[in-house]
Protein backbone atom coordinates (compact mmCIF):
# COMPACT_ATOMS: atom_id res chain seq x y z
CA UNK A 1 0.00 0.00 0.00
CA UNK A 2 1.07 3.35 -0.92
CA UNK A 3 1.07 6.43 1.26
CA UNK A 4 -0.47 8.41 -2.79
CA UNK A 5 -3.70 9.40 -0.10
CA UNK A 6 -3.15 12.45 2.20
CA UNK A 7 -5.55 14.32 3.56
CA UNK A 8 -5.85 17.74 2.17
CA UNK A 9 -6.97 19.94 4.94
CA UNK A 10 -9.24 22.92 3.81
CA UNK A 11 -9.03 25.89 5.52
CA UNK A 12 -12.11 28.55 6.60
CA UNK A 13 -12.88 30.94 4.09
CA UNK A 14 -11.12 34.41 4.89
CA UNK A 15 -13.69 37.25 5.73
CA UNK A 16 -16.13 35.32 7.01
CA UNK A 17 -15.98 34.36 10.62
CA UNK A 18 -18.26 31.42 12.70
CA UNK A 19 -21.58 32.77 13.68
CA UNK A 20 -21.96 32.72 17.59
CA UNK A 21 -24.24 30.38 18.66
CA UNK A 22 -27.08 31.71 20.53
CA UNK A 23 -27.72 28.50 22.78
CA UNK A 24 -25.43 25.52 24.10
CA UNK A 25 -27.06 22.84 25.96
CA UNK A 26 -25.65 19.15 26.95
CA UNK A 27 -27.28 16.15 28.28
CA UNK A 28 -25.94 12.86 29.52
CA UNK A 29 -27.56 9.50 29.78
CA UNK A 30 -26.38 7.00 31.91
CA UNK A 31 -27.42 3.38 30.69
CA UNK A 32 -26.70 0.10 32.76
CA UNK A 33 -26.43 -2.81 31.17
CA UNK A 34 -25.87 -5.99 33.68
CA UNK A 35 -22.05 -4.71 35.03
CA UNK A 36 -21.24 -2.45 32.17
CA UNK A 37 -22.16 1.55 32.57
CA UNK A 38 -22.78 3.63 29.41
CA UNK A 39 -23.07 7.56 28.99
CA UNK A 40 -23.99 9.07 26.21
CA UNK A 41 -23.37 12.46 25.72
CA UNK A 42 -25.81 15.05 23.72
CA UNK A 43 -24.54 18.44 22.54
CA UNK A 44 -26.94 20.76 20.84
CA UNK A 45 -25.87 24.29 19.65
CA UNK A 46 -28.09 27.09 17.93
CA UNK A 47 -26.94 29.51 15.61
CA UNK A 48 -28.68 32.06 14.07
CA UNK A 49 -28.13 32.31 10.40
CA UNK A 50 -28.12 35.27 7.86
CA UNK A 51 -31.65 34.76 5.06
CA UNK A 52 -30.31 33.46 1.93
CA UNK A 53 -32.42 31.98 -1.03
CA UNK A 54 -32.68 28.37 -1.10
CA UNK A 55 -32.24 26.89 -4.55
CA UNK A 56 -35.72 25.03 -5.77
CA UNK A 57 -35.00 21.79 -7.40
CA UNK A 58 -37.65 20.81 -9.13
CA UNK A 59 -39.92 17.25 -8.75
CA UNK A 60 -39.87 15.09 -12.03
CA UNK A 61 -43.37 13.76 -11.84
CA UNK A 62 -43.42 12.22 -15.26
CA UNK A 63 -41.91 8.75 -14.10
CA UNK A 64 -44.12 6.36 -11.99
CA UNK A 65 -43.19 5.99 -8.45
CA UNK A 66 -41.57 3.08 -7.33
CA UNK A 67 -44.81 0.67 -5.17
CA UNK A 68 -42.77 -0.60 -1.81
CA UNK A 69 -44.39 -3.56 -0.33
CA UNK A 70 -45.32 -3.06 3.04
CA UNK A 71 -43.76 -4.48 5.61
CA UNK A 72 -44.70 -7.39 7.98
Amino acid sequence: MTDDNKVVPFPPPAGSPEPEPIAKRHQRVILSIGSQRLAFDFYHEVTKLNPAPAPVIPVDRSKPRKVRKPRK
